[in-house]
């Protein structure tokens, strides 16, 4: 009950538009691991799914979704429970969402029950998919007709994003790939760990494996997927084996080709996970710096720094000034977002079709500052957690037109549940 009130409170506070990232505001609530980990289970899977829940709950209300945010924040609490976690018994999620509330409890508890019943344990018909729709391999809701018949870009509707956005991905990657990069913005995100300290994947799954925590290995040999336990609480972390990475911004940060004795600008450093893999690669003789513009933010390097171990060859700046001779600059900058949805859930709702040309342009100076910060001859790698070209190919294209850099190599990673996120980077040298 703990996780559900809490979760129940922050969903509520985000309704009514009071606070801005769900973790940071779980985070206050100063729970227990195992009930922390269902608290944020649920409030960042309801805001996750928004759209989708509001869709199937306004079939069985009259005259709309309740404007009181506890009570909708409720419906949409115990929607998510019944429909998008596996093995949650139905009553369980109904009976302990209903009991967190001291009005209007029939309703929700009429509502729900009516959601309930129209989940079947059958694989979804694929023929009719506009009415069943899959949940699982096993589990289908069976909506009433006409379904998604009506909506005008069903899987926007399905994965609780814009119309606008599933158009755009439609257009540039075609149907099948856009699906994938939708899928992914809906489900609960895979955990990665990159081994550090010159462990191995294999060394890294050998330790945490003590500790209780599955793994599963992936294609890179220093990365890990966790299936279950609690990596955190282990001796492990501790002592600095690994730090959490998608494999996405493994290539991102490797694409600097860091070698020992280079010296290193990580433009937009914070937490340090890209930064702390150009310091163990730089090591013994060489430098990263790593600067970000945020005070709290940078706290965050320093402490990743601390626990890996890795204060002689990673130091953390306030300014950038007085640098000296840079071998290479990353910057990893601020983006849409669009390329980890299913981790920043907050973020669909202030996407809108202005927002990529507008991020670019907050983009572009920070790109042309690290060009001017790498030697002749440097290399700039810029990356983003964005899959819209404007602030990827067409951004690093003409910053590299106006100041003559050569494009050396340049990647766009889609979005694909459990296997990684989205992102893009381009490897550029300084003439």
């Amino acid at each position: 009950m703990a996780a559900r009130g809490s979760a129940l409170r922050v969903l509520q506070q985000f309704e009514r538009g009071r606070i801005e990232r769900i973790a940071d505001e779980l985070h206050k609530e100063r729970l227990e691991p195992r009930e922390a980990a269902l608290a944020g289970d649920l409030a960042n899977g309801v805001v996750r799914n928004e759209r989708f829940l509001d869709f199937v709950l306004a079939l069985f209300v009259t005259r709309g979704l309740p404007k009181d945010p506890k009570t909708r924040s409720a419906l949409r609490m115990g929607a998510f429970q019944l429909l998008l976690i596996d093995g949650m018994p139905p009553r369980a999620a109904v009976h302990e969402t209903v009991e967190l509330l001291q009005r209007d409890k029939a309703f929700v508890n009429a509502v729900l029950r009516r959601v309930s019943e129209r989940v079947a344990d059958k694989p979804a018909y694929a023929g009719n998919p506009h009415i069943e729709i899959a949940l699982s391999s096993t589990r289908t809701l069976v909506l009433p007709e006409p379904g998604f018949a009506r909506e005008k870009e069903p899987i926007a509707t399905r994965h609780s994003l814009p119309d606008f956005l599933v158009a755009r991905w439609r257009e540039q990657h075609g149907d099948v790939l856009a699906l994938q990069i939708a899928g992914a913005a809906s489900v609960q995100p895979a955990m990665f760990l990159r081994a550090c300290g010159g462990r191995s994947a294999a060394a890294l799954a050998r330790e945490l494996e003590v500790a209780g925590v599955r793994t599963t290995s992936c294609d890179h040999p220093l990365m890990l997927r966790v299936e279950g336990g609690a990596p955190f609480g282990s001796g492990a972390f501790g002592k600095g084996a690994f730090v959490v990475q998608d494999p996405t911004a493994v290539l991102a940060a490797e694409a600097v080709e860091a070698k020992p004795s280079m010296t290193i600008l990580d433009l937009c450093a914070a937490p340090g996970t890209k930064a702390t893999l150009l310091a163990e690669r730089v090591a013994p003789d060489g430098m990263v710096f790593a600067f970000d513009p945020d005070p709290k933010r940078r706290e965050r390097i320093t402490e990743n720094a601390a626990r890996l171990g890795l204060q002689q060859t990673l130091r953390v700046i306030d300014d950038l000034k007085n640098l000296p001779e840079l071998d290479a600059v990353l910057a990893d900058v601020p983006c849409s977002n669009t390329g980890v949805l299913s981790r920043r859930v907050e973020v669909r709702r202030r996407l809108e079709p202005t927002t990529f040309a507008t991020m670019a342009d907050v983009q572009r100076p920070i790109l042309e500052q690290a060009v001017r910060l790498a030697k002749s001859g440097g290399v700039v790698v810029y990356s983003t957690c964005s899959i819209e070209p404007e602030e990827n190919v067409d951004l690093a294209t003409a910053v590299a037109l106006e100041y003559g850099l050569a494009i050396e190599r340049q990647n766009l990673t889609l979005p694909k549940a459990r296997t990684c996120d989205g992102g893009y980077f381009a490897r550029m040298r300084v003439r």
